[in-house]
Parts: structure tokens; sequence; C-alpha cells
């Protein structure tokens, strides 16, 4: 009932192996050319990482050290001329080891505050350029060495937080 297929019919599905393979060639040759570009730029970027491993920990900014703040007592001082002062100081200091200077010394600290201040009028100490001059010169004071071989305090700041003059 059902013919058998005739040699022609079978012939014609049939591809011959000599025009298959050109095609595998080129298809061989993609395949392997996409697998040697992955591979290159693989180890390319595995090089560049070993190369520079410490770069971006270099670029990290260290954060500042917290301020150190020494709160000297309230100065109440007779002013030249007829007037009073009185006024409460806040030192800033490099590091805690300045600050323990200066409260080793305090008795040397606070004669020279009171010199100083003592010695101003009320006209230097009524303006703002006078308080900030103030604040210099309070700096450059406790600035001095105590003792002959020890280094001076560090000071980085003199803060007047209170202020009256009467």
């Amino acid at each position: 009932m059902a013919a058998a297929p005739s040699k022609d019919s079978k012939e014609s599905n049939v591809t011959p192996i000599s025009e298959a393979r050109p095609r595998s060639k080129k298809l061989l040759l993609v395949l392997a050319g996409g697998v040697l570009l992955c591979a290159g730029g693989g180890g390319a970027a595995w090089w560049m990482m070993q190369s520079q491993p410490h770069a971006p920990q270099a670029a990290k900014p260290q954060p500042p050290a917290p301020p150190v703040f020494l709160e000297l007592e309230t100065f109440t001082v007779n002013l030249a001329g007829d007037r009073i002062l009185q006024t409460t100081i806040s030192l800033q200091v490099k590091e805690s080891g300045d600050a323990d200077q200066l409260k080793l010394y305090l008795p040397q600290v606070k004669s020279r505050l009171l010199l100083l201040l003592s010695a101003k009028t009320v006209d230097e100490l009524q303006t703002a350029g006078g308080k900030e001059g103030l604040a210099g010169e309070i700096a450059a004071a406790l600035r001095q060495p105590y003792e002959k071989n020890l280094p001076p305090p560090t000071i980085s700041g003199v803060f007047l937080t209170s202020f009256v003059i009467q």
C-alpha cells in the first residue's frame, strides 16, 4: 500500500557532508573568537585590579580629631580706670596633653591673664575688634613656655564665653 520511497527522494533530502563543512568552520571561528575575546577581557580586568589594589584606600581622608577645650573659671578684674571686667574664657588646644599642661601650670596661666586684662581700658574692649585683639593677645601670652625645657602648649583658639564691663 504505501509505496517505498524511491532512491531519488532520499538523495534530495540529504545534504552531502562536503557542503555542510564551510558553515561549521565559520561558526567554529566565530565561537572561538568570542571565547578568546572574553578571556582576553577578563584577563585584562584581573591584571588592572591586581596592579592597583591600594589606590581607593589611600583616597579616604581621615576624620578630624575632636576638639579639646579647657574652660577657665570666671575672671573679675579692675580695668585701667574706674571699671570692672568680668569674663569667662575657653581655650581650644590641639590635644589633651596641652590641656593637661595648662591645668598643671594654672597659677601661671591665671597670673598672665590677670596682668593682661587689668592693663586694658574700657575703650579698648568695647568694640568687636578690641575683643578679637584681646583674644589674640591672650593666645600669645599663654603660648609662652612655662619652664625652660618644656615646649609651649598649642592653643588654636581663645573664646570669650562671657564678657561684662561694669
